[in-house]
């Protein structure tokens, strides 16, 4: 035979998350303008929304672990932690994340190597602690 058969061809399974809906975050279309806030939503059910021009600060420890520094009329430190949030901290910082949902513990259902969540910690900031 001239040409190789495909009956042995075998398909990579999906190993990144490549639809938007594979993503804990919400990120803003192209031609959309940079996000007004940075809305968290919990698993509990409670939903926070930050101004983003409130927004001083994010560091990155890890893949899986960041924080963000929001002073307001408070100051906040909020933990995101979770993994695969690489892509995620480079939209935070070009403002192009509309909001972030928390999803718990890892479960079976969600792939070990597409990004997650699994908590997001809000925690008010009193004086110099930085």
């Amino acid at each position: 035979m001239p040409f190789p058969s495909n009956e042995n061809l075998t398909i990579p399974r999906r190993t990144l998350a490549t639809k938007a809906t594979d993503y804990p975050w919400k990120k803003l279309s192209p031609g959309e303008p940079p996000a007004m806030t940075l809305q968290l939503i919990f698993g509990d059910g409670r939903v926070i929304s930050y101004a983003s021009s409130d927004i001083r600060e994010m560091q990155k420890r890890d893949p899986g672990h960041l924080q963000i520094f929001v002073y307001g009329m408070e100051k906040y430190r909020i933990t995101i932690e979770g993994r695969h949030l690489d892509d995620l901290f480079d939209l935070l910082q070009n403002s192009r994340v509309r909001s972030l949902t928390e999803m718990g513990p890892r479960t079976f259902d969600h792939p070990e190597d597409a990004p997650s969540i699994e908590k997001i910690t809000v925690e008010a900031l009193t004086g110099p602690q930085l």
